[in-house]
């Protein structure tokens, strides 16, 4: 059996130390600029790292920008998914389930990462060629996570994975629609009328 040196582990602990930090570099100029303005040159400077050690983490713009978004959103599901004490109550479950996804439209970067590269995809074969199996990956991920919040016994509902469908549809629009009007107040009844949704499906 292989052992790794210490002087090994802690290059590997720089590396992977650097690869994070380029991924949330990657994250924040893709929201802060868009697709097209999210430049190497820009990552590489919100990274602090040169261009000779971004391209040898990542040599694709594209890959990186990709990778960056999956990065996230990945964390964000764990995250979101260990920090929730779910109730026994199946109605106030529904809430909480529903209040827990709503986090994930309209708080962090996810959604505009992603929506960035859905936008820019849509007319650059190359791009859609590279993002489209892997947001078929996360998209399976983030049903699970919701499966998850909703709970066995409700997941278990013949209507549940339709409501599903239809609360991830309805929170991108609000998440869209909160883009030119951030007021909290339409967002919060959004998340009621929803809420209320479910109830009367799952109940």
């Amino acid at each position: 059996m292989s052992v790794t040196s210490p002087p090994a582990r802690a290059v590997q602990s720089r590396s992977i130390d650097v690869r994070r930090r380029i991924l949330a570099a990657a994250v924040d100029v893709l929201v802060e600029h868009g697709y097209a303005g999210a430049t190497t040159l820009r990552i590489q400077d919100r990274a602090g790292v040169t261009r000779g050690r971004l391209l040898h983490h990542y040599p694709s713009r594209d890959e990186l920008l990709i990778a960056a978004s999956h990065q996230l959103a990945s964390s964000r599901i764990a995250e979101l998914s260990s920090d929730t004490t779910w109730p026994e109550d199946p109605a106030e479950r529904i809430d909480a389930a529903v209040e827990t996804l709503s986090t994930c439209f309209t708080q962090g970067g996810y959604f505009w990462a992603a929506t960035e590269l859905w936008l820019a995809a849509r007319n650059h074969e190359e791009l859609r060629a590279q993002l489209l199996p892997l947001e078929r990956e996360l998209a399976a991920e983030v049903r699970r996570a919701a499966d998850g919040y909703f709970g066995e016994e409700l997941a278990a509902h013949p209507e549940f994975r339709d409501l599903r469908e239809v609360i991830f549809t309805s929170l991108r629009g609000m998440a869209l629609s909160r883009s030119f009007d951030p007021r909290e107040e339409p967002i919060r009844r959004h998340i009621a009328r929803l809420q209320r949704l479910a109830r009367s499906v799952l109940l």
